[in-house]
């Protein structure tokens, strides 16, 4: 059943057509077969929606690649089968992993002879590394003891003693030349001789030179002198450092034998992984219900990457249907609503059970059709003893209510037309045109709210066209499936918003 919210679907015929009938006098004997009849009856009418879907185990043991990378399908259990636990299920291509396992054996062998070799030097060595380690941590320390002395203490003394030095023969200078400045008077008035006058002027260019020479030594010292040192100090403790690095690395012997070992036992793990083996009892399926696409993509000498189902094994004891509800129909269903579900591999028998899980986000049934929007709806089917299939098509009635001693036809005694639903009515062998007023429906039968009563004989089609359908057929479709007259769904689905 589907409530559609589209215009009404109408059954056309031409508007000469329907005046003729009308027209037509209504006590014209008309002959009608017994199976063209049905009788308006008063009874319960289950209203229900009804979907598609497949059958999947409630509970599954998804089975994945463990490797590294990827790996190629060298040999495949046949789908369906039954397995034990411990059973092969995949073997994937081992050549590669094989060949790189020998390599590293054989180094091995290579390494264990030299390890054996080696023992003999293996505590002088160690004595030896651990003296060099001491030494030359103690000559790393020094060196960065002594930087640390130069930048923090000679060095600033240095520059303190160089200023005091520019400082001093600056001021000696500007007294010698004061003092040379008075020789001339001094000398007019006979109070110094020529040989006096000379040595102040020895004097004046002593104290000069004293005063050039402690700048110079000042910025020599701060541009040339302070640096080398300092860089030559830096240049001791690098090289104190590398020396102490060296030293723990003669120290620690890394033996490759270790990091071999540690290769081969993982390419040895890695080779367990390349046989996937059942951990349980089951029905083998391919890949992951989940992600059904990529089940085609599990065939020999095809890839799987890391991390990938590649076998599923479901259990049905527990069994689901899962079915996809149009966006139409989804207020209807709610969690706990009976559900009866058939399915192709077991004709002719019923699996109750009940909806579990309603999906709260829409999805698209395909990319080319993405304006029809459906809910994925869970059921879980009662225990059942059944040998059910995961995968296998199953079809879905979800019990939504039950209208109790209501009056109701097939849906084909019913026709629309015009936005108006009509009936025809054999009454002492003569056929009247009645209009009537219709419910809800279900697949097969319409509830009639107003314009027939019980014991009606309503013929199963429209006499103006011969569209026929016997009771009989409808028995047929209650029993193999829907067979819906589409203009009274629709009509219905518009008139009363369900389905």
């Amino acid at each position: 059943m589907r409530r559609r919210k589209a215009a009404l679907a109408v059954i056309v015929i031409t508007g000469l057509l329907g005046w003729a009938w009308a027209s037509r006098s209504q006590d014209a004997d008309t002959e009608v077969s017994a199976e063209m009849l049905c009788t308006a009856r008063r009874g319960d009418l289950p209203i229900t929606v009804t979907e598609s879907g497949f059958l999947k185990a409630k509970e599954s043991v998804k089975i994945s690649t463990k490797f590294e990378g990827n790996g190629k399908i060298s040999w495949l259990i046949d789908e369906g089968k039954q397995v034990v636990e411990g059973d092969i299920l995949v073997e994937f291509d081992k050549t590669e992993l094989e060949n790189s396992i020998d390599d590293l054996q054989n180094k091995l062998i290579q390494y264990n002879a030299e390890l054996e070799a080696a023992k003999a030097n293996l505590q002088i060595q160690e004595r030896d590394g651990a003296a060099g380690i001491d030494k030359a941590r103690l000559k790393t320390e020094l060196a960065r003891m002594t930087l640390e002395k130069y930048e923090q203490g000679e060095a600033p003394n240095e520059l303190r003693k160089l200023a005091l030095a520019v400082e001093k023969a600056k001021s000696e200078f500007d007294r010698a030349k004061e003092r040379f400045e008075q020789v001339p008077e001094l000398m007019k008035e006979g109070f110094l001789t020529k040989i006096q006058v000379e040595e102040e002027r020895i004097k004046l260019r002593e104290a000069e030179i004293n005063q050039e020479n402690a700048v110079r030594d000042h910025e020599l010292y701060t541009k040339y002198t302070q640096v080398m040192e300092t860089t030559q100090k830096q240049s001791d403790l690098k090289d104190a450092e590398r020396e102490l690095e060296n030293s723990v690395q003669k120290a620690t012997i890394s033996l490759q034998i270790t990091a071999t070992q540690k290769r081969l036992e993982k390419q040895q793990k890695e080779l367990t992984y390349m046989t996937m083996k059942a951990p349980s009892a089951g029905t083998v399926h391919y890949g992951d219900p989940d992600r059904s696409w990529y089940r085609e993509e599990l065939k020999l000498g095809n890839s799987v990457w890391q991390g990938q189902t590649v076998i599923t094994l479901p259990d049905l004891k527990d069994t689901q249907a899962i079915v996809q509800v149009h966006e139409a129909d989804i207020d209807l269903i709610e969690e706990g609503l009976d559900v009866n579900v058939t399915v192709e591999t077991h004709k002719g028998q019923n699996f109750p059970g009940k909806v579990t899980k309603i999906a709260t986000v829409a999805s698209s049934r395909n990319s080319s059709d993405a304006a029809n929007k459906t809910f994925k709806v869970e059921i879980t089917l009662d225990p059942h003893d059944a040998e059910l299939r995961a995968g296998v098509t199953a079809r879905a009635e979800i019990q939504v209510e039950v209208l109790s001693d209501v009056l109701k036809v097939p849906l084909h005694a019913v026709i629309a037309e015009g936005g108006n639903h009509f009936s025809f009515v054999q009454v002492e062998g003569v056929v009247e045109r009645r209009e009537v007023t219709i419910g809800k429906h279900n697949a097969h039968f319409v509830e009639v709210l107003a314009g027939l009563q019980e014991g009606d004989q309503v013929l199963l089609y429209d006499p103006r066209d011969g569209d026929v359908h016997s009771e009989t057929e409808d028995s047929e479709e209650e029993e193999e499936g829907p067979g819906l007259s589409e203009a009274v769904a629709a009509t219905d689905a518009a008139a009363t918003g369900t389905n």
